[in-house]
């Protein structure tokens, strides 16, 4: 779909995070189907009206992502989304879906939710009971980054809330992750064990593997969680285009793109935060990486094109390259650059477009991140 054909206006560019989260609110309580407390899996706008996909099986994971964000937003501002209301739809959900949670990254992310603000309860227990097992099964070799690190991040949450045997789960999941999971000598996160994909890591396995270390070395201390979480967050940086995108996939050895698309708008706003945000808290050098990724989603990015537009209120997910059998042809361009070491660029807007999907866990994560935190300083409406 080509940037004419979109629907609706832009979003002015002061918008800032403030903003967006209002935004994301209104969307993911219009989104909702009331009846179980889904949210979609994709969200499209025709003749001005949400069309819902609530099919998809990943439509689950999307709803513990978006109920993690409603619950973020409602325990930081209150006034903004209504803590009795997202705690129903929390209940509504589990009691609707809770079988329907059975993969062990989507557990460890149910464990962040459920733990919230220290609390613990019978489908906690059970989540860590399936993060335990998942970690000392014959499968593990099948396990993909974003799950380890879903599961590391859920049993930190439940050892923060009390969990028995939360915190010792936490250490070996931690310590699995360092060993099997990390390369030796980038120390930077392969995408899983198999010798296919040993060298090629997604930028969102990437994120979700920092914010990983990070709550490990908030729990435990743990020296190898914090070096690991700063150089990563350094070495990641240096990979940031020079219009603030994040590349999609990365060689894990030489640690550079392999294929820039698709740049994700939920990388830009939310993804990135995860660990860019709990970096500049640290004092780490992170603020122009932050500025730029977010004038990337106002419209500085290669079609000069806000990633948002209202009447209703979308979030594009992504600039894409105008291609078939898109993820086919990623892999065929990322392998041989493995090998060369050359890095992929950018198009320059030339054979690109924007995918005007919306997707819920994008507002979930814009929510998680942004919600009660105050503007920095470069945020005051122009960039």
């Amino acid at each position: 779909m080509t940037t004419e054909a979109l629907p609706s206006a832009p979003i002015a560019s002061a918008l800032s995070p403030r903003d967006l989260c209002g935004f994301a609110t209104s969307f993911l309580l219009d989104v909702v189907r009331g009846d179980d407390a889904l949210f979609p899996y994709s969200t499209t706008v025709r003749e001005g009206a949400y069309v819902n996909d609530f099919e998809h099986p990943a439509a689950i994971r999307y709803t513990i992502n978006s109920l993690l964000g409603l619950k973020a937003a409602a325990s930081r501002e209150p006034r903004k989304a209504d803590p009795a209301e997202v705690e129903q739809l929390v209940d509504s959900f589990v009691r609707h879906h809770w079988d329907d949670v059975r993969n062990p990254g989507d557990l460890g992310l149910a464990l962040v939710l459920l733990t919230a603000e220290g609390s613990t309860g019978p489908h906690a227990e059970e989540a860590l009971r399936g993060v335990r097992a998942a970690m000392r099964a014959p499968a593990l070799g099948r396990l993909t980054m974003q799950d380890v690190s879903w599961m590391l991040w859920g049993a930190c949450a439940a050892a923060h809330g009390g969990a028995d045997g939360a915190h010792a789960l936490a250490v070996e999941l931690g310590d699995l992750v360092l060993a099997r999971f990390v390369d030796p000598g980038s120390r930077f996160p392969r995408h899983d064990l198999s010798r296919y994909r040993r060298d090629v890591v997604s930028f969102g396995a990437l994120a979700y593997f920092l914010r990983a270390m990070f709550e490990l070395a908030r729990l435990t201390g743990d020296p190898r969680a914090m070096r690991a979480f700063e150089d990563g967050v350094a070495t990641t940086v240096a990979l940031q285009g020079d219009l603030g995108e994040w590349p999609w996939l990365i060689s894990v050895r030489r640690r550079i793109p392999l294929d820039c698309y698709p740049v994700f708008a939920v990388h830009q706003d939310s993804m990135s935060m995860l660990f860019l945000l709990p970096a500049l808290d640290a004092g780490l050098p992170v603020a122009r990486a932050i500025e730029k990724s977010w004038a990337w989603v106002l419209g500085h990015n290669e079609l000069g094109t806000p990633m948002t537009r209202d009447d209703p209120f979308v979030a594009f997910r992504s600039i894409e390259r105008a291609e078939q059998f898109p993820r086919a042809r990623r892999y065929l361009r990322s392998v041989p650059r493995s090998f060369t070491g050359s890095a992929g660029r950018t198009a320059g807007g030339r054979g690109v477009r924007i995918n005007p999907e919306c997707r819920s866990y994008h507002l979930g994560w814009v929510l998680y991140v942004w919600s009660g935190r105050e503007q920095l300083p470069w945020m005051s409406g122009s960039t």
